[in-house]
């Protein structure tokens, strides 16, 4: 294998790692979703878990400028919500309709996520040879 195969190997494998564990993520806001409903009671966030939270909405902002592709830009976005509603229940505001916006939204931040990783994947494997890379041999 030249580097230019190794690469889109390495690049689909983490994009397969992101699909999975945007996928374990949804499941575990599903299973939370029907053990304590959307408006059930959930523990306090530390601070430091409201920190990462706003850490991480801050770097989906920042993202934006990154990433062109519409919906990769809509995931950022609904990720950036979720983050925040988090960060803002870790900052005391606690409502029903926050507890329901932050399950619905971390459900469609991992939703998205799944779609753009399995995209990504798929565009890896499905553009042609020529337009992937440059042979790493010189073409006479």
């Amino acid at each position: 294998m030249n580097d230019n195969t190794t690469r889109e190997w390495r690049t689909a494998s983490a994009w397969v790692a992101v699909f999975l564990v945007a996928g374990l993520l949804a499941g575990g806001t599903i299973f939370t979703m029907t053990r304590v409903g959307l408006f059930g009671p959930r523990p306090p966030l530390s601070v430091f878990h409201t920190a990462i939270r706003i850490l991480i909405a801050v770097i989906a902002l920042a993202l934006l400028s990154v990433f062109q592709d519409h919906l990769e830009r809509i995931a950022l976005l609904m990720a950036a919500a979720a983050a925040s509603s988090t960060a803002l229940y870790g900052l005391g505001m606690r409502s029903a309709g926050l507890s329901a916006f932050r399950l619905l939204s971390h459900l469609a931040a991992y939703t998205l996520i799944m779609f753009v990783a399995g995209r990504k994947v798929a565009i890896t494997f499905h553009q042609p040879r020529s337009a992937r890379a440059t042979p790493s041999y010189p073409r006479d």
